[in-house]
């Protein structure tokens, strides 16, 4: 599929983005932070009442560019690791976790992609959109995920095993186990479901990076630097782009427009 074509297949157009998203961060006085930072200045159209507004063909632009990314490291079976680290975004991306990892989609709030799933006539319990190629941290960033991945899996697998054999144990009898609710968040999207069994997302450093709130995991940017990962990340005005593959200049607390992405996203596995 060349670019055009899968432009189009996509769908997306600046008409599509709603309104908020070319809005930067408001200036605060005494603060150190500028409007905007030097190195994002052709990414901007100005300041109204004190705060940076985006240009949103620049926006477009590097949104198109990320995705198309994304959609040539799928094809060639690379990996995709998503992180967000923002509690306002957890739903979002849990229910992403549960349709493309395990199969499953529970939430009564969220839809993700109805449209696609009637096109494609997917049976009620997602099963076509599992799909291995992607991983997630939803919640909290392990440091040493990346760098150390070879002991951060063993901690994974072991709460696997652990998971597969007490987690019905635990529902059943309604026990409240408040450390292995808060590993389970962080390690629920490095798992997937192989024949009633979890099994490790990937055995090797993925071969892509989607960041959605760059500015609080500046650890996920260094490691990812020193192991030569490109990363896409929404970008707020003030942030240093540095260490950023393909930089998205976006108002990064829209969920109206991360809902949006990850809708495309989720498509994008279906080429």
């Amino acid at each position: 599929m060349n670019s055009k074509r899968f432009y189009n297949w996509l769908n997306i157009s600046s008409k599509n983005f709603n309104k908020g998203i070319n809005f930067g961060h408001k200036s605060i006085k005494l603060s150190k932070n500028s409007y905007w930072h030097p190195l994002l200045s052709d990414y901007f159209l100005g300041i109204r009442h004190n705060v940076s507004v985006f240009n949103t063909k620049q926006t477009l632009k590097c949104l198109l560019r990320a995705f198309h990314v994304i959609a040539v490291i799928l094809k060639q079976k690379g990996r995709l690791l998503i992180i967000n680290t923002n509690p306002e975004f957890w739903r979002l991306c849990n229910n992403l976790t549960h349709i493309t990892l395990l199969g499953q989609y529970k939430s009564k709030h969220l839809e993700l992609d109805s449209h696609l799933v009637k096109q494609n006539r997917v049976s009620k319990n997602y099963q076509n959109l599992r799909t291995p190629l992607l991983s997630y941290v939803n919640y909290k960033w392990i440091g040493g995920t990346l760098t150390n991945w070879k002991q951060v899996s063993k901690s994974v697998l072991t709460f696997a095993k652990f998971s597969e054999r007490c987690e019905k144990f635990l529902i059943q009898n309604r026990v409240d186990f408040p450390r292995y609710t808060k590993v389970k968040k962080c390690f629920n999207g490095l798992l997937y479901k192989n024949n009633r069994k979890m099994v490790l997302a990937f055995n090797q450093k993925p071969d892509l990076i989607f960041l959605i709130n760059p500015n609080e995991n500046q650890a996920v940017l260094n490691e990812a630097y020193r192991l030569h990962i490109p990363v896409i990340a929404f970008m707020e005005s003030s942030l240093n782009p540095k260490g950023i593959t393909y930089p998205i200049p976006v108002n990064n607390y829209s969920i109206k427009f991360i809902y949006y992405c990850l809708k495309k996203i989720v498509k994008i596995t279906q080429i």
